[in-house]
């Protein structure tokens, strides 16, 4: 995939240089933004648009994270990048006490990119949980939504499509597979076991309000199939897993007609530190895509 999108963003880059020299803020920002008495941590870099905005899996405050980082400096390269620190996470404000949802996390980051003067539509980059936000974004405020790239993103099925494959308990069952179902009936039914409190089936129903983004560009940079999200259990089973991953991940080709997938050869869950420049390959893509779009 590399070359030919090397070769198509200098393209690109090309024809809408002087656009993109017009309309760009080249003034770095790393602030703490007001949200509604809470403050939001944001940083950006880079010129030009659209500007990639990114929200990182369940517990990483990118702003301070190496692997973003260093994402975030190549395709400030190319545009406007920004990271956000989710609240209670890295340089933002704890948020309010109880559950918090998808819609909560998009809320924070659409009035913590509005103080911060950061202009949309976006380009939406979410990785894991932060993919299920950015879903859940583009449909709150999609006149704000230029595309997404979902990385290895956290599909609103995810968690009962993988209970229901497992089999139902036995006495003198795989302690993995006790383990497997524990976890993921505690995902879906107690926030206050993941160290975010998102209520995941509410962030889940959020999530599926978001039906189609028209032609808008959708890139899904997907996992391996050779990843085993939940270690330990059988091949057979892990397989099944997997497949029922995949063709989630695949699902989301019917977000638009503008669309496409590309696959990890080797890398699992953790695609922007295994594979920073596969995450790096796939922004540029959907960036690309956007400013051809805005070109016709």
């Amino acid at each position: 995939m590399h070359q030919p999108l090397v070769a198509k963003l200098i393209a690109c880059l090309a024809l809408l240089s002087s656009a993109a020299a017009a309309t760009s803020d080249d003034k770095g920002i790393d602030g703490r933004f007001d949200v509604g008495g809470r403050s939001i941590r944001l940083a950006c870099k880079g010129t030009g648009g659209p500007a990639v905005v990114i929200d990182a899996g369940m517990g990483t405050a990118p702003v301070e994270d190496p692997g973003w980082q260093a994402i975030a400096d190549q395709v400030a390269t190319v545009t406007r990048v920004c990271l956000y620190d989710r609240a209670g996470l890295g340089g933002s404000d704890p948020a309010p006490s109880g559950p918090r949802s998808s819609l909560d996390s998009a809320a924070d980051l659409h009035a913590a990119l509005s103080a911060a003067g950061i202009k949309g539509p976006y380009l939406l980059v979410g990785h894991s949980v932060g993919g299920l936000h950015a879903q859940v974004f583009a449909a709150r405020f999609p006149s704000d939504t230029a595309g997404l790239v979902l990385v290895s993103t956290t599909h609103p099925d995810q968690f009962s499509k993988w209970l229901a494959l497992l089999p139902a308990p036995a006495q003198g069952e795989e302690k993995t597979v006790t383990d497997a179902r524990s976890f993921l009936i505690t995902m879906q039914t107690d926030p206050s076991k993941n160290e975010e409190r998102l209520d995941m089936r509410a962030s889940a129903r959020q999530a599926h309000l978001l039906t189609s983004l028209g032609s808008k560009p959708v890139i899904i940079a997907t996992h391996s199939p050779r990843f085993r999200m939940v270690p330990g259990l059988s091949e057979p089973l892990a397989v099944k897993l997997e497949d029922a991953t995949q063709r989630m991940q695949r699902g989301y080709l019917s977000l638009s007609t503008n669309a496409h997938q590309n696959i990890a050869e080797r890398a699992g869950h953790g695609l922007p530190h295994e594979a920073p420049k596969f995450v790096v390959d796939n922004i540029l893509q959907g960036v690309v895509a956007v400013r051809e779009q805005a070109v016709h």
